[in-house]
């Protein structure tokens, strides 16, 4: 394409009225130069920067694939040598990242008006602004030599670090290596590396079984321009002049080798360490810090490895003349060899940045991660988990890899019949060398969520496993001490991957997802309200769906349709909602105890949100005072009780007790009841100071409703009353009472009496402000028929009654006084 860059520099030289001149071209093997004069009077040099003539000769080398391609730019001359972005003295580094940078569309235009923003910049000293990174010195390596990955950070050991006077210092890197590749483990100055060879405990090997090797590394306080020397021999001349001497230097080489061979010896292995040096200057820059060590490595060439080996066997000997001959040839050796630049990969948290950085995901960064299922939802999140950077992870499940899942789980076919936890933990350990994944591949109910398990010893549990039993087990383990779990993320898909749901629970919340997905189904099962129709549709059908997917008909489960693509995506949405609810806790912009969210893929989302919340507030909890089941009484129930109570006070007294009937769920696998709905008394009611007495009007009519609202997920749980002024505890009248404590229907074994009272202060609290009263809640079991004699309800104490409902007759002022002190003797 050197025909389109020709003919964008002739036009751009007809159009600039003498400022660009294309003086001559020149085609090359796979590049065509163009000699260019520009016009760059007026840029002024100041700082003592590069000195730009009123007209300076550039040449650009444009490849083959110009436009898809920058041109290079070169000066033919070298006064700009040694400074910064300019590599071999001629050629100007004027993108730092071309792939960025350049804009094919601009062409030889674009190329000019970055040159001479280029130009006036290196003029200025600015080319490397404060605040931002600076471009570190050009070392030109290659993966021929291998390379090395960076891990600790330098810190305070860089000489010039604030209050340092050292104009060097030299430590010793610790070291792994893997064929071509060294991991940088440690640190350590040559007193702590003595000492930890010396000591009798000394762990020699690696994971994989290599014995570590050191190398040293010599820190610079001098810059050594904007690039590192070719030959050996003009590396030392450099570090000679900022401080290190070539006797340091061949004395630090000679102190690696020895202690390498120590531990290759402590490790009964003759494999050969690579020998190599790093170097470090102060050469990188991070915003808000001072200057950071940027690091390249040389390695040493076969004969410089073999030398420095006799460097390091001689120095055992006592014969001087011989360690004399070895350093001789150690010295003539750095005079002709050629310093062979390895590939740098920086893991330094100092210099890097975490590519999650201010994302949901890094609320994982450091934690200990529980995940339940290794199947196509759990696999994903524990892999977003590693990347995340959590601290520990155990994943959880008792299946093993069949052929059918390879279609959409991260399987292959080497690991049919193993168990899923196992392939998982293994391949998972292979992302992070500081990260061994544990496993369990036992049933999860009975290894975490037995009644006896202690508080699980992670930050985060992650139910992936779809499965309502291991969701009822949670509940129910969780219950006994929902202070001290962590919290609880539960997802599952939708029948067929294009909907997701999660829920979270924080820590003390009243339920996990056992119980936020009843809830869910409650609130939006019959509402009109179309944003959470689809997912009752798609979730909790009515009826429930029949038609199932059997991927391997007769000896399979049923399971839902997806793609790989879908059920990867959708996992790792409600992976990222999940993140986001906790980090959003966190940061306290939304402290809500109980979350569920839908995740709808954009193939479904279509005039709808992609993700839509519903909210809840912790329940109030009353333990049944004899059977121990813990009773959950919903905010909207607790204020529509405390609505009765308040309308009652105005229209009938503070003294005149009121009740109605409590709309819920028995659960027996986790041992709750929970209560959803309160409602006032019935018309045919009578209430007074003494004595509630519900009636039946319409009430058969409430509980059908909602039975079919909630496609029989709430029913009749029990009645409710209150003891105004009084003690929450039932009066000789209410024992009578509660054997004939039954639904309207006459159906049930059991029933909730629930009792609202308290002193009056503690009343007044509940009534005007809402604080809870006291709370009595007892099960009643009711006799059905051949259970013997039938009770027989109890007669109602004389009293003024007043009728439920919203008809009111006028009471008598004159039992006003009675009311208040019958009130007061209960």
């Amino acid at each position: 394409m050197s025909d389109l860059a020709a003919a964008q520099l002739t036009a751009l030289a007809a159009a600039s009225d003498g400022a660009i001149e294309l003086i001559d071209q020149s085609r090359g093997s796979r590049a065509t130069t163009f000699t260019v004069s520009l016009d760059t009077h007026g840029i002024e040099t100041s700082n003592g920067q590069i000195r730009i003539r009123a007209r300076e000769r550039f040449e650009f080398v444009v490849p083959d694939t110009f436009p898809y391609k920058p041109p290079i730019v070169r000066v033919p001359h070298t006064r700009w040598a040694g400074t910064p972005h300019v590599q071999w003295s001629s050629q100007l580094c004027i993108y730092a990242a071309p792939s960025v940078e350049w804009n094919p569309a601009d062409g030889m235009r674009g190329l000019i008006a970055r040159l001479m923003l280029w130009l006036q910049r290196a003029a200025e000293g600015t080319l490397d602004p404060d605040g931002q990174p600076l471009h570190p010195p050009v070392a030109y390596s290659t993966y021929d030599n291998g390379w090395i990955v960076i891990h600790p950070d330098l810190g305070a050991r860089v000489p010039w670090a604030a209050g340092g006077s050292e104009r060097t210092s030299t430590l010793y890197a610790w070291c792994g290596r893997h064929g071509k590749r060294i991991d940088v483990v440690e640190w350590l100055t040559l007193g702590q590396v003595r000492d930890r060879v010396l000591a009798d405990e000394l762990e020699a090997v690696d994971a994989s079984g290599r014995p570590y090797f050191v190398t040293p590394a010599f820190l610079i306080s001098d810059e050594l321009g904007f690039e590192y020397p070719a030959k050996a021999a003009a590396l030392a001349e450099h570090l000679d002049g900022a401080g290190i001497s070539r006797e340091e230097l061949l004395h630090a080489i000679t102190i690696a080798a020895l202690i390498t061979a120590h531990v290759a010896n402590r490790a009964g292995s003759d494999h050969k360490a690579p020998a190599a040096l790093i170097l470090g200057t102060p050469a990188r820059r991070v915003e808000g810090t001072g200057r950071l060590a940027h690091l390249v490595a040389w390695k040493f060439d076969e004969l410089g490895t073999n030398i420095t080996e006799l460097l390091g066997d001689v120095e055992l000997l006592s014969s001087e003349p011989l360690k004399g001959k070895v350093v001789d040839l150690a010295t003539s050796w750095l005079s002709f060899a050629k310093a062979m630049w390895m590939v740098v990969f920086e893991d330094r948290p100092e210099v890097t940045r975490r590519r999650d950085t201010d994302t949901a995901a890094t609320w994982l960064h450091g934690r200990r991660v529980l995940v339940l299922g290794c199947g196509a939802l759990g696999a994903p999140i524990a892999e977003h988990c590693v990347r995340a950077g959590v601290s520990a992870l155990t994943v959880a499940d008792k299946s093993a890899v069949s052929p059918g899942i390879l279609v959409r789980q991260p399987y292959t076919d080497a690991d049919i019949g193993y168990a899923k936890s196992f392939v998982l933990a293994n391949r998972l350990s292979e992302i992070r060398d500081d990260l061994s994944v544990q496993y369990t591949n036992d049933d999860v109910v009975t290894t975490y969520l037995s009644g006896e398990a202690d508080l699980p010893p992670f930050d985060l549990v992650v139910d992936a496993t779809a499965d309502g039993g291991v969701r009822a087990a949670l509940e129910h383990v969780r219950a006994r001490q929902r202070n001290g779990w962590p919290p609880v993320v539960t997802a599952l898909f939708g029948h067929d991957a294009n909907r997701g749901l999660v829920t979270v629970a924080m820590p003390g919340a009243t339920g996990a997802g056992h119980d936020i997905l009843r809830r869910t189904a409650v609130e939006i099962l019959g509402s009109a309200a179309g944003a959470w129709s689809d997912v009752a549709e798609d979730f909790f059908p009515d009826p429930p769906r029949t038609e199932m997917f059997f991927p391997e008909p007769g000896c399979s489960a049923p399971t839902f349709i997806g793609s790989s693509a879908q059920v990867v995506a959708l996992a790792s949405m409600l992976f990222v909602e999940a993140l986001t609810i906790l980090a959003d806790h966190r940061d306290g912009s939304d402290r809500r105890p109980m979350t569920a969210s839908v995740i709808r893929l954009p193939s479904v989302a279509t005039g709808r949100n992609t993700v839509d919340r519903l909210t809840w507030s912790d329940d109030q909890i009353v333990t049944e005072v004899e059977d121990g089941v813990e009773v959950r009484i919903s905010q909207r129930a607790l204020a529509e009780m405390r609505a009765e109570v308040r309308r009652g006070a105005r229209l009938r007294g503070d003294h005149i007790e009121t009740g109605g009937m409590l709309l819920g769920f028995f659960d027996d696998a986790t041992g709750t009841l929970s209560i959803d709905v309160a409602t006032g008394p019935t018309p045919d009611s009578r209430l007074s100071a003494l004595h509630f007495d519900h009636g039946t009007e319409g009430s058969q009519a409430i509980i059908d409703l909602h039975r079919a609202a909630t496609t029989n997920r709430v029913g009749f749980a029990g009645m409710w009353h209150t003891h105004p002024f009084g003690p929450a505890c039932p009066s000789a009248t209410d024992e009578a009472g509660m054997a004939s404590l039954v639904a309207p229907d006459g159906t049930g074994r059991r029933a909730l009496m629930l009792i609202l009272g308290g002193d009056e202060p503690t009343w007044l609290e509940w009534r005007d402000r809402g604080t809870p009263p006291t709370i009595y809640a007892r099960i009643v079991h009711r006799r059905l028929v051949g259970d013997g004699p039938a009770a027989v309800p109890p007669i109602p104490p004389a009293a003024h009654y007043f009728p439920g409902g919203y008809g009111m007759p006028a009471p008598d002022p004159s039992h006003r006084v009675l009311y208040r002190l019958l009130g007061r003797r209960r």
